[in-house]
């Protein structure tokens, strides 16, 4: 078994392009839901009937946002969204979690023992001014959260077809 995380992508476009230009190491995503182990042929079937029947849909996201936690270290919130919550829910019934309440958002940067008081700065440098759309059209299961981010792979892709 493997830790993988499902997330979905935007889209192809000028949108995804500048936010993959200001995130190192990792591509743009909105997590689904948290870490679980599992066998990566079943975590592409979970994420299948996860995101059934859903079509490609737009996240807003509102503004900056940090926290002192690795993978939140510096992000854009996403506004709250039918489909996200629905698909977070579904997500957690299929892994059976149990965890905080879901905040979808799009990170921006994951770093260890970065001062609270430089992050604000760092969001300003970026040129990125929220709020900002994305469209979403694919969910991915990721592997292996347990290395460091350039050791992350995918391993599934599940377009959203509707």
């Amino acid at each position: 078994m493997i830790s993988c995380m499902s997330w979905l992508v935007p889209a192809a476009g000028p949108v995804r392009d500048r936010l993959a230009g200001v995130i190192a190491g990792f591509a743009p995503h909105v997590t689904i839901n948290a870490s679980v182990d599992a066998e990566p042929d079943r975590a592409a079937r979970v994420l299948e009937r996860v995101v059934a029947g859903v079509p490609p849909f737009e996240v807003a996201l509102s503004g900056f946002g940090h926290e002192p936690e690795f993978f939140r270290s510096l992000y854009l919130r996403a506004e709250p969204h039918e489909i996200l919550t629905a698909m977070h829910e579904a997500g957690q019934r299929a892994w059976d979690l149990h965890g905080p309440p879901y905040r979808p958002h799009l990170s921006l940067l994951y770093a260890r023992d970065l001062p609270e008081d430089r992050k604000p700065a760092i969001a300003g440098g970026l040129g990125l001014a929220p709020p900002v759309t994305i469209r979403v059209d694919a969910a991915e299961i990721w592997a292996d959260f347990r290395d460091e981010v350039t050791r992350w792979r995918r391993v599934a892709r599940v377009p959203l077809a509707g």
